[in-house]
């Protein structure tokens, strides 16, 4: 399994770079706030997903006028709910989800996955994120499922390892005091 874990990293770290080059670059006008990555119970996929404070607004008030946000708990679905994410439709890592879908039971090496994620977030330079108008430590790094209940904790595990501390307190707060 060594083998599938260094190939893993070795595909992840070169599609990461460029696809949050490509993704950074066009919304350099705005701030981003999230950076998820979004695969599914079976691990077999992997995509990129980015949101921005300008893009949320704009996503909430299309849901409010189709009348489908009308709640606080509606509000902080489409903050940190990466499918609702507005930017990434094009970066879905292909060549590491056939890696991933090649793999027996990959679901079992989810921890290490997510560790190999942080520590490739975690040794991009701040100036990568600079270069367009952000700032890394200003952004919530995450991983999430799309199809599955475990999401809030795999989100909450992943969190802690590659986003500041104080953004990742804010972050496993995110649901509280909703009823």
């Amino acid at each position: 399994m060594d083998r599938f874990l260094n190939e893993f990293e070795d595909q992840f770290r070169a599609g990461f770079l460029s696809d949050l080059e490509k993704t950074l670059a066009k919304v350099q006008r705005e701030k981003v706030y999230a950076c998820a990555f979004g695969t599914d119970s079976d691990w077999v996929t992997l995509f990129l997903a980015v949101n921005t404070e300008e893009s949320l607004s704009k996503h909430i008030t299309n849901m409010k006028e189709q009348g489908l946000c009308d709640s606080e708990q509606d509000e902080i679905y489409y903050r940190w709910g990466c499918s609702e994410y507005q930017y990434g439709e094009d970066t879905h890592f292909n060549h590491i989800s056939r890696l991933l879908y090649g793999t027996e039971e990959v679901q079992k090496h989810k921890d290490e996955i997510i560790r190999i994620i942080a520590k490739v977030v975690n040794e991009t330079v701040d100036d990568v994120f600079a270069r367009y108008g952000q700032a890394k430590a200003d952004i919530t790094f995450f991983v999430s499922l799309t199809d599955d209940d475990l999401a809030e904790e795999i989100e909450n595990q992943s969190v802690h390892q590659m986003t500041v501390p104080s953004l990742a307190s804010k972050f496993l707060k995110r649901y509280d005091g909703i009823n």
